[in-house]
């Protein structure tokens, strides 16, 4: 986690609207479960898509994910680099210099 976490205006933004405080929270679950992936999730096909497997994995409502699924996408936190495979681009940006230094380390792991 970011020392200024809650002063990115991306993540002022989230906690302004109804329910992002839930949002935000969820975030975090999401940043923490990809760590163990380099900052990637992995949709596995357990439930009918990411959003719903991503709910049951992180003990959430599937509609809080799918609004903190698509803040994160429109404001470039999140990315499909692979089919079902989702870039958490904050997470790996505290450990990595930038995204390209990190894509080029996982080429083979995500490929």
């Amino acid at each position: 986690l970011k020392d200024d976490f809650f002063r990115d205006k991306r993540i002022k933004k989230l906690r302004r609207i109804a329910g992002g405080d839930t949002y935000t929270v969820i975030y975090l679950k999401m940043q923490l479960l990809s760590i163990k992936n380099n900052g990637v999730l992995i949709y596995e096909g357990i439930e009918d898509n990411f959003a719903e497997e991503l709910a049951l994995e992180l003990d959430e409502d599937t509609e809080n994910v799918k609004v903190t699924l698509a803040f994160l996408q429109g404001n470039g936190m999140i990315e499909e680099t692979e089919p079902d495979h989702f870039l958490m681009t904050e997470t790996i940006l505290s450990s990595w210099s930038n995204v390209y230094d990190f894509r080029s380390s996982i080429s083979g792991i995500v490929s």
